[in-house]
């Protein structure tokens, strides 16, 4: 299979590398969606316009990147025109002949219908041992005394400011050059760059302009911290060898010019002050799921896990993230996270539960409404996405049901009746954007496992003598079909939307007849 000539996989329109199978990169059923949406993924972009994770298969670990079709004017605009996935591809093709270095690209997919794009995705691999440019010159910052940071910190200010350089004397532009969109590898003297989001590459002479704007970003790169040397540094890399002191003077103040006026009307102030945040987790034989919870919660100044009685490698798994490990005898759902609660210290406290990820860009709008929470704020809302079937549910009722997960921990209390403990805060609650993602049901077996069991455990709540009545036992599930199916649009997902409103039907079915059931002393219900 030549690699620059496409082929018809399925339903998809597929550039593969060579020596590639498809069936291993991706998934035998064919949908790139199934990997971003297992639980071991580990999202590291999860944004409206695009989904990107690192998950492990076949084919070795692999990163999928989903450029998501969100509004009319992006679909009708894909009409005629490569899709994301596939510039991505070109690119990348473009850029090795010209001797930079991107990921290696497995493979890219693009879904149409009537020559209007739905979906494409680009797959890569791996890129070992590399950071991007913000977080490598963070780590050069954190040098120790002894330590060679002098050294360290005109060699990546050289690599990226050549970098950019040779980019520009090759005609290669590249729309977004910020801090993320750079992989550095290699050691401290001898730092090499890989260029990522590959779709926002374009090929032909670089205009003033836009040469200005990529070394606009190379100066944010560098940050606040950087000393007027770093910046004079990459600026001698970029005009290179030929370039004199006026060259470089001159565009430092172009560059500077641009990042006024782009800055004008913003105040950059001292970085305000994020409180610490204790995470607490509660769980229990979750050896397949607590890892990459815990990853996702690094951030967190203090993780508490508070274990009812793990009978897997559950706590040893947890003991790699945490050292405040806790055996508490499980008393149920609302008494366990109100014990969790008490073991913290700090001001603010965030729950999640084992089956949960926080996204990066959740964690950024944390740390960022913490900073400048008002004091009268007693907890922020956060809507969860579930993902689920290979697909993110926005559909069917899913989305966004926001709960109450970061608090005050003085003015906070759990109640609600077990399943369905709820945190209770005295005091106004405000509402997080970017949500919680949730891994419910790892497959449609498990869903039904769990439907047996939150009916039973609902049944058991309900006081002694009421029952449902037969009307009721057949208006109801019918009606909770129709408003999932129909009022909320889970027609439109196909005939997996179709499986999860007759199951939230069922659930409510189910429910009504258990009650039933035991009013009649748990003899079943006469025909």
């Amino acid at each position: 299979m030549a690699e620059g000539e496409p082929v018809r996989w399925g339903g998809w329109r597929a550039w593969v590398a060579t020596g590639i199978r498809l069936t291993e990169a991706i998934a035998p059923c064919g949908d790139p969606d199934v990997l971003l949406t297992r639980p071991d993924c580990r999202l590291v972009k999860f944004q409206r316009k695009v989904t990107v994770g690192r998950v492990t298969t076949a084919a070795g670990p692999l990163y999928v990147k989903r450029y998501s079709v969100f509004a009319w004017r992006v679909a009708l605009a894909s009409i005629g025109r490569l899709s994301p996935a596939a510039r991505a591809w070109q690119a990348a093709a473009a850029l090795a002949a010209r001797g930079f270095a991107t990921p290696e690209v497995v493979a890219a997919l693009e879904c149409r219908r009537a020559g209007v794009l739905r979906r494409s995705f680009l797959i890569t691999r791996e890129v070992t041992d590399a950071v991007t440019a913000d977080r490598r010159w963070a780590d050069v910052l954190a040098m120790p005394p002894g330590a060679p940071r002098r050294e360290a910190r005109r060699a990546l200010a050289r690599a990226l400011g050549a970098l950019f350089g040779r980019l520009h004397a090759a005609g290669v532009y590249h729309g977004d050059l910020k801090d993320v969109n750079v992989l550095v590898r290699g050691s401290a003297s001898a730092p090499a760059c890989v260029l990522l989001d590959l779709e926002r590459v374009r090929l032909g002479p670089v205009s003033h302009r836009r040469r200005v704007k990529n070394l606009m970003q190379l100066e944010r790169t560098l940050g606040r911290r950087a000393s007027r040397t770093d910046r004079l540094r990459a600026l001698a890399a970029y005009v290179g060898q030929d370039g004199d002191r006026r060259a470089r003077r001159g565009w430092a103040r172009a560059v500077l010019r641009a990042a006024a006026a782009k800055d004008r009307g913003k105040t950059r102030g001292p970085e305000p002050t994020v409180p610490p945040i204790s995470c607490i987790v509660v769980c229990q034989d979750e050896e397949a799921q607590i890892a990459a919870c815990l990853e996702s919660v690094a951030w967190c100044d203090r993780i508490i896990l508070v274990d009812g009685g793990s009978k897997d490698r559950t706590l040893e798994i947890a003991r790699r993230f945490t050292s405040d490990v806790i055996r508490h005898p499980w008393p149920g759902y609302r008494a366990q996270k109100q014990f969790a609660l008490e073991q913290a210290r700090t001001e603010w406290v965030f729950n999640i539960d084992a089956d949960e990820r926080v996204t990066p860009e959740l964690a950024r709008e944390i740390r960022e409404s913490l900073a400048r929470v008002p004091a009268g704020v007693a907890g922020f809302a956060i809507p969860r996405i579930v993902p689920y079937l290979g697909r993110w549910w926005y559909r069917g009722g899913w989305y966004p049901r926001p709960v109450v997960r970061l608090v005050r921990r003085a003015a906070t209390r759990w109640g609600g009746v077990d399943p369905h403990e709820r945190a209770e805060v005295a005091g106004p609650i405000r509402l997080l954007e970017h949500p919680l993602v949730h891994h419910t049901y790892a497959n449609v077996a498990d869903h039904l496992r769990a439907v047996d069991k939150l009916t039973a455990v609902a049944v058991a709540q309900v006081p002694s003598g009421r029952t449902a009545g037969g009307a009721r036992l057949l208006v109801e599930p019918g009606w909770r079909f129709l408003r999932a199916y129909v009022a909320r649009r889970a027609c439109l997902e196909g005939l997996p939307g179709l499986f999860v409103a007759l199951t939230d039907a069922f659930y409510t079915f189910l429910r009504f007849a258990l009650l039933r059931e035991r009013a009649r002393g748990g003899a079943p219900p006469a025909c």
